[in-house]
């Protein structure tokens, strides 16, 4: 019987039975419906009700614990891998869920608070879904936010769509937030739309502003104070109020403080009193902000936290959302704006030493998964006594998202292991479950997990958000011994620099300025100086540049001359990595998720050789251009290593990542010797023939830089407007010696001398160009450089070129160097007050003279090798633009057969997998890529071996010829003749480049 034949004979079922069900006056129960019923109806959705696999409690696909206090609680959770995916609300038949108002406020508010994008409203009469990304309203009736209503007698020829947009197999292909933008996504609900972490954002910034203005304003308190202390305030009542939805005992809640408005700051006193003697976590022992605020702020900010006004359920509000937000409300600080009033402004765009965070919130997926792979080898068959000794750090830990994770995965281990050694000591809890005692969850919590962040709001946000998960699942009998009830967790979550201590600067050195931005840390004072059992951490990524641009020169000296893996144009996570190694434990575990352009840049070189001789990497997967951080543009990859050698590690490549998480076997893994990770670039694919081939590929070849010079374009570093180029459309007049040229509103001159012609598509006919293909350019640039590659000096440009000097010197606003004028923008090394026109960067330019080069698009889609004998510039390439190759003396190998090497579609599928990802499935391959590539060697004394390169230089030229003769004036039948020779003649040198490979 298949699954629309089962889906009938449940409609028939109910049609026959639908007077009973429907009775108002009968008993029919709601957990009865659900077993007869929805139950039935979801299992042909595919979803394991009765977790007949056996997953593990985190990880079954359909959850039945949301417990929401004296709401009641969301009937079905469906998850992906146990990360929630939308909620399902069952209610009787009687209940008439189609007119009702209330049960659709209920789903929709667990769904918004829980951040789900849709929740579902069932009585098997009807199902409806509910968009949950749109906040409820108490006033709002059953069809607002209502995406679709589906009538039960309709189920079955409706059962397709149904099954395409509920079914676990939508959920767990990855497909779920393509089938849901493809159904219901419309410019009518887009502006409704406010998921509850940007809503709570809004809301707390909104607070921010009334607070600080009214600190700065009223009581002049200093910025950096009224910073800390805002936060502070906001973290207490946050605190009380979750605590009182969790009916967490209280001396009174701060809906009851806010009746009597007259005595409302003596109330707020006494309330926190209490709740530092109950708690006493150090989260009200600060200098109260509420003797400082009139009572209107505090009354209007309260009743924002309640019924109506607040849409949220803050028992669904769970410490990983709160993290969420908190990753979010980090990246901003409170300033005062010109016109005297509260902002807030990035602390990215400020020279501040929180810059050193690059704030994005990492997906839950991940962070599980991390802590999943990381954790599980180190606690595995481990009594709970024994897993008090693992000490675990997060050493840019944020708003403690890892520790929240690995604290409830140590938690829910701890539990499964008293279920079957010793369960009379486990507290029973509804639907039969179990939690531990409080006490037992402080001692893991003080005794594991530990955290460091260079920003201060981080670590108060750290410490509340590790309190409040340490409070779920805890009701006033569970908390009543317990004195204190929470613990100071000061010694745990620590403030300062963890890249730089004591030992690598001298602090009597520094400035109290620099003290402060720097920040460094005593290593000593976190786990008594000793190392760690795993390091687990989202660390910064901030480049060369804008550590130059933003961080004391002090600091980055640090970075540099104290770390190996400093090298070249490095970033900061690879410093973090070192670190890592430097304190964790022999046999220690470290996991970071980082970019994953670490394993085939340049400047990557010594970071991988740190990992590779040691052979320390257990488990590398890369994300590709796979994007996993909103509104951030960041190719990823998890890093697992152990301070121990590897035979194997484990390799995977992935595309999807829900499809991903979504298959808890990860099947995709391939195990590889660890002799294959070298300091070279790591050329890894996620199978096993392909990995063989590759392996081929390598054997008895050159790499390309050994047989060839490679060099990026050029770089003026005055594009924005282009100072140095101009195009045909700006000639208004060519003469023998010079062309006349409009720019910017003038007339200029430009000697013909000091040009050249300059190769930089910018329209799209110009871009799509493949290596056969017939090219040209209409741009000319000055070009100050002589046969040498030297400046000319200001005396030849003087008596040379005068006309050149003179249209430069009307832009020399634009051209001056800041090396030389501290107004200036252009970047320009080495440059003096007699050599202020010379390019950005001084790199090959000799190479544009009388120099055949292959011109090579880097980030093109397809192979571009353009073969260039009338010496065009190029513009600078790197990871875009382009770049060229031309041949040495000593090479084996002429230009023409390399640009055939290299056009071939297997050296192209190599650079795929060599070069760095880009969004689009773009990848690079710049000059960092192609000196390693490969090039198969040519015996030159098998004939063989000469009739192939022979013959591919012959057709090679030939194309060329073509190419000449197709840019004359030639009648139609010519040019069909000549494209049809020169298809032939490129699938020609195909199959015999095919026959080198195989060599």
């Amino acid at each position: 019987m298949n699954s629309k034949e089962k889906l009938n004979n449940l409609i028939i079922r109910f049609t026959n039975l639908v007077d009973y069900y429907k009775n108002k006056e009968i008993e029919f129960k709601e957990e009865t419906c659900r077993t007869e019923l929805i139950n039935p109806f979801f299992k042909l959705l595919g979803w394991d009700i009765e977790n007949n696999f056996g997953l593990k409690p985190q990880y079954r696909e359909v959850m039945f614990e949301q417990n929401i206090g004296k709401a009641g609680r969301s009937d079905y959770t469906m998850t992906l891998s146990g990360v929630p995916v939308f909620f399902v609300e069952t209610k009787k038949p009687s209940v008439d869920i189609s007119k009702l108002p209330e049960p659709a406020f209920q789903v929709r508010r667990y769904g918004w608070s829980a951040n789900l994008k849709i929740s579902i409203l069932t009585n098997f009469e009807y199902l409806i879904i509910y968009d949950t990304t749109i906040p409820p309203k108490a006033s709002d009736n059953c069809n607002v936010a209502m995406l679709k209503k589906y009538y039960f007698k309709n189920y079955v020829n409706e059962f397709d769509e149904i099954f395409e947009i509920l079914s676990k197999d939508t959920v767990y292909s990855g497909k779920f937030d393509k089938v849901l933008e493809k159904r219901f996504e419309s410019n009518a609900t887009k502006g409704l739309k406010m998921p509850v972490d940007k809503f709570f954002l809004v809301q707390i910034n909104k607070w921010r502003i009334e607070l600080g203005n009214y600190l700065l304003r009223i009581k002049n308190f200093p910025i950096e104070i009224i910073n800390d202390v805002v936060q502070e305030f906001i973290n207490q009542i946050l605190f009380l109020r979750i605590c009182e939805d969790k009916n967490l005992p209280l001396y009174h809640t701060l809906k009851e403080v806010t009746n009597n408005e007259i005595v409302l700051q003596k109330e707020m006193q006494k309330l926190f009193i209490e709740a530092d003697k109950k708690y006493n976590s150090g989260l009200f022992r600060s200098k109260y902000i509420i003797f400082d605020l009139n009572s209107k702020i505090i009354k209007e900010i309260i009743e924002e936290l309640y019924y109506p006004q607040s849409p949220y359920e803050f028992k669904l509000i769970g410490s990983n959302l709160l993290g969420q937000v908190y990753e979010i409300f980090l990246a901003d600080r409170l300033v005062v704006d010109s016109s005297g009033f509260m902002k807030l402004e990035n602390k990215a765009r400020t020279k501040n030493r929180n810059v050193n965070r690059a704030i994005v919130t990492t997906p839950i997926e991940i962070v599980r998964y991390m802590v999943k792979k990381s954790l599980e080898p180190l606690i595995k068959g481990k009594s709970p006594d024994k897993i008090l000794n693992l000490k675990i750090v997060d050493v840019a830990c944020g708003s403690g998202i890892f520790l929240i994770e690995i604290f409830d995965y140590i938690i829910k281990y701890c539990v499964e292991w008293y279920k079957t050694n010793d369960i009379a000591y486990l507290i029973t809890v509804e639907n039969g479950e179990y939690k531990l005692p409080l006490e037992e969850k402080k001692q893991i919590l003080l005794s594991c997990l530990y955290g460091i962040d260079i920003d201060v709001h981080a670590v108060e946000v750290a410490k509340f958000n590790l309190l409040i998960k340490l409070l779920e699942h805890e009701t006033t009998p569970s908390i009543y011994d317990s004195v204190p009830v929470l613990p100071d967790l000061s010694l745990n979550i620590f403030h300062g620099n963890s890249l730089i201590d004591f030992h690598n600067i001298d602090i009597s050195k520094l400035s109290q300025y620099e003290k402060d931005e720097i920040l460094p840390f005593d290593w000593d004072n976190i786990n008594y100086g000793n190392k760690f059992s795993l390091i687990i951490s989202n660390p910064p990524y901030v480049n060369v540049e804008d550590m130059n641009n933003l961080l004391p020169q002090k600091e980055i000296a640090v970075y540099k001359y104290k770390y190996t893996t400093s090298y070249r144009q490095f970033d900061k996570y690879f410093i973090f990595l070192e670190r890592a190694l430097q304190k964790i434990q022999d046999g220690g575990y470290i996991c970071y998720i980082i970019p994953n352009k670490f394993s085939k840049v340049k400047s990557g070189y010594k970071l991988r050789k740190l990992l590779t001789d040691n052979k320390y990497v257990v488990e590398y997967i890369d994300f590709g251009s796979a994007q996993l951080f909103k509104n951030k543009i960041i190719y990823s990859s998890i890093l697992l290593i152990q301070k121990k050698k590897q035979t194997q590690f484990a390799y995977e490549e992935v595309k999807n990542i829900s499809k991903w998480w979504g298959n808890p076997s990860f099947k995709d893994k391939m195990l590889l010797d660890s002799s294959i990770l070298t300091d070279m670039p790591w050329v890894l694919v996620p199978n096993e023939d392909e990995m063989k081939l590759i392996n081929k590929l390598y054997t008895n070849s050159d790499k390309l830089a050994t047989v060839a010079n490679l060099f990026n374009g050029i770089q003026t570093s005055a594009e924005r407007p282009p100072v140095y180029w101009f195009s045909k459309k700006e000639i208004i007049e060519e003469c023998e010696d010079y062309f006349k040229i409009e720019k910017f509103g003038q007339v200029y001159k430009i000697e013909k001398g000091i040009l050249k012609k300059f190769f930089k598509p910018i329209n799209r006919n110009e871009r799509n160009l493949s290596t056969y293909d017939i090219f040209d350019t209409n741009k000319w640039i000055i070009f100050p450089y002589d046969k040498d590659g030297k400046l000319y000096p200001l005396d030849i440009m003087k008596n040379k070129f005068p006309h050149t000097l003179h249209y430069l010197e009307d832009r020399y606003d634009i051209l001056k160097p800041k090396q030389i004028d501290s107004s200036g923008k252009r970047d320009v090394p080495n440059a003096t007050c007699d050599t202020w026109y010379q390019y950005g960067r001084d790199q090959a330019f000799k190479a544009f003279n009388n120099n055949p080069k292959l011109i090579v698009g880097v980030l093109s889609k397809k192979p571009m090798y353009l073969y260039d004998k009338d010496d065009f510039v190029i513009a600078s390439g790197g990871t875009a633009g382009y770049c060229a190759i031309s041949t040495k003396d000593d090479s084996p190998y002429c230009l023409e057969y390399i640009q055939a090497y290299l056009t071939h579609p297997r050296t192209e599928w190599l650079l795929s997998i060599i070069g760095s990802d880009f969004e689009g499935d773009y990848y690079s391959r710049g000059t960092s890529v192609l000196e390693g590539l490969p090039i198969k060697k040519l015996n030159f004394k098998k004939s063989e071996h000469i009739d192939i390169y022979n013959n591919v230089i012959v057709k090679t030229k030939r194309i060329h010829e073509i190419n000449k003769i197709l840019r004359m004036k030639i009648t139609k039948t010519q040019i069909t003749s000549l494209f049809n020779e020169k298809k032939q003649l490129i699938k020609q040198i195909e199959d015999l480049i095919t026959i080198v490979y195989s060599i």
